[in-house]
């Protein structure tokens, strides 16, 4: 008892003190997560030094064939290190806690960036200064033309590009055009029960039944050449690990770590071209899997899903022969986060004041429901949150999947690592993901092609909180993000961008005009046209977005995702260009609602009802941010608040929860499927809120928006009973592309303190 109130409680206020950073249920695992606290996060260029090479070599050559070759490349090339402790083989860079540079998407503004990585406010990198002068002398040259944001330029006019993708206007589509394959939740228990060497065989038969006369076979042909060359680069990875593991072995005096480098150099041998053996292998195809999706595209979100399920076959296995006890598998699961809490996310300078913190947003679930229906809790989902406990990593985020027949011990045991106070576990409500999955990419009144069985087995939250179903979907699903506060301004400034606020655009029209507010007779009119500006942001974004999800199916193929989608390689055909069994994205999110809902309560109660002010008096309060206008701003913040159970406010939130919902779920996108609606998730609303003029609830310009789907801060006054009968009123299910609820509860609602 003394040692876990040591873990639960000492331990963490330590961590969060700043007094110790080796936590960990062992000596070893302390030791590295030491490691990992120690290192400041770098930029490795191994990857662009291959892409470079080869697509140098391959001018004239199909795109397909030269992403294709390049990844090869970078997989038999990347260098092998094995740090003292691990026993986990594989790193996507070149040391700990480092990061590839992806120049095809990163080259248009990494150059600017360079000589402030080291020593900017928010997430630095180090960076060798001989890799700097490479990096301008060698590779932006090459790459400040090709990359995704480049050429989405020269398919689109200025002013459009400007406002999507400089925080010009009410869109943001940046997170799309810089992270390729962000947001993956991949096909694990094909990989666990084959190997990638099935992959290499798959398109070894293909090639043999080629019809030459067949014109198909053009295409086909290279795609399965470049899928055995990434099969055989993948190998190659493999055996170079195995060969640094003996030879690190050779000189290794101590018995118990020379013993573990031959069982690694034994298992380097054996996957990810083999299937696992045990849960020593299996855990390795794991984290292996993750590190391929942090190489090839680099981006945010590539998922574990349903790991307790997955791997329990190996643990059932390994506990019945000995081979394995329930505290060395904690260990490894340990391992792996801290694995995954080492591969910081690269983004631009201004981004990293939005999106602060190097997080990946890796996921990792437990608990829920099999295709039987019958609670799927195991001993590895208590393995799962109580390692989390132990090693106190930010990733990967620890899920628990709820439903009816959830355990009270399993829920127990999440509410101890919610004590933690870390942000794990996250809770999902099965039932509502399993509504969206059922409509995900079909329409307003579609359906998803996932059948039940699918749904219930493989289904779970990527990233922050999209719902996905592993190996059975590729597309990305944190793409657009519409600023709904922004809006309710704009209806009331008829389109035009305050003259202060940063960003492209300021001082003059950067949406559609929506009519003089001062001459609205009724709130109606102003509802009207806020709706107005939101239908044209959520178009504008869409516009954009499918003529980047064109240019991606034509340039910037993913070999190794489109492995981890089943059944892609049977039908020869790449994820990006509609390979994977059901696509999705790219998404559109809504930011700020929680504002918008205030603002118009506000309007409506101020304005229209008490007829206390004039919409002309609150146009000239906004456009001087309430400066001289301060009793009118006590007034709109007095009014009506979405997060109190208060109907007049709560009802116009259902309605405009439900019209944003429904503009997104009309659009096509470019491979043939509906958008999906969501809520921005993470903590994008506080940089947002820099690009946001005033708005009608009282918040003043340049100060953060709500958060999420949750509250506007501070406005939720009436306790967390009634904030939650405020979201419940919401149809959840409708944002097929999911929904975040935060809400910070204070120690004396939970915890009654002692006398």
């Amino acid at each position: 008892m003394a040692e876990e109130l040591k873990i639960g409680g000492q331990l963490g206020l330590d961590i969060r003190n700043g007094k110790i950073a080796k936590s960990g249920s062992t000596r070893r695992i302390q030791e590295l997560n030491g490691l990992l606290h120690g290192t400041r996060p770098s930029i490795d260029i191994q990857r662009i030094r291959a892409f470079t090479r080869i697509y140098k070599e391959t001018e004239g050559e199909p795109e397909l064939v030269r992403r294709y070759k390049a990844m090869a490349e970078v997989y038999r090339t990347l260098e092998p290190v094995i740090y003292d402790h691990e026993r986990l083989a594989g790193w996507a860079t070149n040391k700990i806690r480092a990061t590839q540079l992806v120049l095809e998407l990163h080259a248009h503004w990494i150059g600017d960036d360079l000589n402030q990585i080291e020593t900017r406010p928010y997430d630095p990198f180090m960076i060798p200064e001989e890799y700097k002068k490479e990096i301008q002398e060698v590779h932006i040259p090459y790459w400040k033309d090709k990359t995704l944001t480049a050429l989405l330029a020269k398919r689109l006019p200025e002013r459009e590009v400007n406002l999507t993708t400089t925080d010009g206007g009410t869109v943001a589509i940046n997170n799309y055009l810089t992270n390729l394959g962000s947001h993956f939740l991949p096909d694990y228990w094909f990989v666990l029960e084959n190997g990638f060497g099935k992959y290499y065989e798959i398109a070894q038969d293909a090639l043999a039944g080629l019809d030459v006369n067949d014109p198909e076979s053009i295409d086909k042909r290279g795609f399965y050449n470049g899928i055995s060359d990434v099969c055989l680069g993948i190998k190659q990875f493999a055996e170079n690990y195995a060969n640094a593991a003996a030879k690190k072995a050779v000189q290794e005096k101590d018995p118990v770590r020379k013993k573990e480098l031959l069982d690694m150099e034994t298992m380097m041998r054996q996957v990810p071209w083999n299937p696992p053996r045990n849960f020593y292998e299996a855990i390795e195809v794991v984290w292996l899997v993750m590190l391929f999706q942090y190489v090839e595209g680099s981006g945010a979100s590539g998922t574990i899903g349903r790991f307790d399920q997955f791997m329990y076959p190996y643990y059932k296995q390994g506990i019945a022969d000995g081979t394995l006890t329930p505290e060395r598998a904690m260990e490894f699961i340990e391992e792996l986060y801290i694995k995954l809490t080492a591969n910081p996310w690269l983004v631009p300078t201004l981004v990293s004041l939005v999106l602060g913190g190097y997080f990946r947003y890796a996921h990792l679930d437990v608990g829920g429901l099999n295709e039987h229906r019958r609670d799927a809790t195991n001993e590895l989902s208590y393995l799962c949150l109580r390692a989390m406990r132990h090693v106190k990593t930010n990733s990967p985020t620890v899920s628990i999947l709820l439903h009816q027949k959830t355990p009270d011990s399993l829920l127990y045991e999440a509410c101890k690592l919610s004590a933690e106070g870390m942000g794990h576990p996250s809770y999902f409500n099965c039932e509502t993901m399993y509504e969206m999955l059922n409509a995900r990419s079909g329409g307003p009144t579609g359906k998803s092609p996932y059948t039940t069985e699918q749904i219930l087995k493989y289904g779970g939250p990527i990233g922050c909180v999209e719902p996905g179903v592993a190996g059975h979907q590729y597309g990305h699903t944190d793409s657009a993000i519409i600023n709904l506060a922004q809006c309710g301004t704009l209806a009331i400034t008829n389109g035009v961008k305050g003259s202060r606020t940063m960003g492209y655009g300021a001082g003059t029209v950067i949406t559609c005009e929506t009519g003089d507010a001062t001459k609205f007779a009724s709130f109606e009119d102003y509802y009207a046209a806020v709706k107005a500006q939101i239908a044209y942001a959520v178009k504008q974004g869409h516009a954009s977005l499918i003529v980047a999800e064109k240019i991606i199916s034509e340039k910037f193929a993913l070999p190794t995702y489109t492995m981890l989608c089943r059944d892609a390689v049977l039908k020869g055909k790449d994820c990006t260009q509609g390979g994977a069994f059901c696509n999705i994205g790219p998404t559109i999110q809504s930011l700020g609602f929680g504002t918008l809902v205030d603002s118009l309560a506000a309007v409506k109660k101020v304005v229209f009802d008490e007829k206390k002010a004039t919409m002309a008096q609150l146009k000239a309060a906004i456009e001087a941010n309430f400066q001289g206008y301060e009793e009118l701003r006590a007034r709109l913040m007095r009014a009506p608040k979405y997060g109190n159970n208060d109907d007049y406010a709560d009802n116009i939130a259902v309605d405009i929860w439900e019209f944003f919902a429904n503009e997104v779920r009309l659009l096509k996108m470019y491979l043939g499927h509906y958008c999906d609606p969501a809520v921005q998730m993470v903590q994008v609303n506080v940089g947002a809120g820099f690009f946001t003029d005033a708005t009608a609830n009282g918040r003043l310009e340049f100060t953060p928006l709500s958060d999420t789907m949750s509250a506007s801060q501070q406005a939720d006054t009436h306790g967390p009973t009634a904030a939650a009968q405020s979201y419940g009123k919401l149809n959840c299910a409708a944002y097929t592309n999911g929904t975040l609820l935060n809400m910070w509860v204070s120690r004396s609602e939970l915890i009654e303190e002692a006398k």
